[in-house]
């Protein structure tokens, strides 16, 4: 396994959620009532708190991985 591919689905999903939140928020231009609160608060947030915390561990599981392959070398 390479770190670099961690890293590459980490940038995706990263992108993704930004996506996600520019849609949301051109979407909130139109649809701003209580339901569309209700939405954003208890399923985008968490979501997008959830992917913070996953980005953080996939960089630490990347850092982790590529010090691993310095000292023992790639794998064939």
């Amino acid at each position: 396994m390479r770190p670099g591919n961690i890293t590459a689905g980490a940038s995706k999903l990263q992108h993704d959620l930004k996506a996600l939140r520019a849609q949301w928020d051109r979407s909130r231009e139109e649809w701003d009532d209580p339901v569309s609160r209700d939405f954003e608060t208890k399923q985008l947030v968490p979501l997008e708190q959830a992917v913070a915390q996953a980005l953080h561990g996939i960089d630490d599981l990347q850092q982790f991985l590529a010090r691993m392959i310095r000292e023992i070398g790639p794998s064939e």
